[in-house]
């Protein structure tokens, strides 16, 4: 019998893992962007709010690209393209059906559902939260004082 010389095992590279954080500043943060939305939609109704949510946007899509680009994570890359689609879904239901009730006509955009476009900054905002909590658990630390 002819023993075989053990194999090397060769060790795969792990991913960095994420870790951990108290998630309760960006919930305050997110709780306030919600009712300052929702105080311009009461002044100012929809357009107000189209303008207020698309900043979030605008950010949503600049912090997804530099997520793709340079984490090494592929969920956090997965969890950022997420965030952005459902968050770009709900700005174009809350851009076409906001527009359209502001002029007095019916939703075009599921109008058995008439107060989608009310709920649509709710999930955009959201999106923005969860790309806050994929920074914070899969980016790189900071040192010194950090923003919430």
């Amino acid at each position: 019998m002819t023993e075989e010389p053990p194999k090397e095992e060769i060790e795969k590279p792990s991913p960095p893992l994420g870790r951990p954080f108290n998630p309760l500043a960006t919930y305050a943060i997110y709780t306030g962007l919600v009712l300052i939305g929702y105080i311009l939609f009461w002044l100012f109704s929809y357009p107000a709010l189209i303008a207020f949510t698309m900043f979030f946007v605008i950010i949503l899509v600049q912090d997804t690209q530099h997520i793709v680009k340079t984490y090494e994570v592929s969920f956090a890359k997965k969890a950022a393209v997420v965030n952005l689609c459902y968050s770009l879904i709900f700005f174009i239901v809350l851009v076409v059906n906001g527009i359209a009730l502001s002029i007095g006509l019916p939703p075009p955009i599921l109008p058995e559902i008439r107060e989608l476009a009310t709920w649509s900054p709710l999930y955009i905002l959201g999106g923005t939260f969860g790309m806050a909590n994929i920074k914070r658990m899969y980016g790189p630390r900071r040192t010194g004082f950090q923003y919430p």
